[in-house]
């Protein structure tokens, strides 16, 4: 017998397609604050899906910038395209295969649309380190807004 006092909650998940708001064009300002804000507000995802692909992506900009350190622009970008690029355009695939079905934990299609076409619209290594702290900023909004579940 179903109890007619109590209406069914709805979900406070995000439904529909995710609007993926980082663009390389748009000033630092507005990608670390108000498009990173918005951005969080479209997702959730675990914490430990988010370890994983933030903790990627992270460790292939710390590994940037231990090697470019120093370096002029032109270098800079050669050591991007030669030793980060390719590793990091990897985890598109990456995304790809924790969204199959049947996978353990399988990650939000949302979540997966973010970082597949972020990654996609890095073209060079300055791109690449806005893009991380787009991310990075994106990341603390989903804590602050209880985006992050355990």
């Amino acid at each position: 017998m179903k109890d007619r006092h109590f209406p069914r909650q709805r979900s406070r998940r995000p439904s529909g397609p995710v609007e993926v708001l980082f663009d390389p064009a748009k000033p630092d300002t507005e990608l670390f604050d108000t498009l990173a804000e918005k951005q969080a507000e479209q997702l959730e995802v675990n914490s430990s899906q988010l370890r994983r692909f933030f903790g990627e992506i992270k460790d292939l900009y710390r590994r940037f910038n231990a090697l470019a350190s120093g370096e002029a622009e032109q270098r800079r970008q050669e050591i991007y395209s030669t030793q980060i690029e390719p590793r990091f355009k990897m985890v598109r695939s990456k995304v790809a295969y924790a969204t199959r079905a049947g996978g353990q934990t399988k990650l939000p299609e949302r979540f997966a649309e973010f970082l597949k076409t972020g990654i996609q619209r890095v073209g060079n290594q300055e791109e690449f380190v806005r893009f991380i702290m787009h991310v990075e900023a994106v990341v603390g909004f989903m804590y602050g807004k209880g985006k992050v579940k355990q």
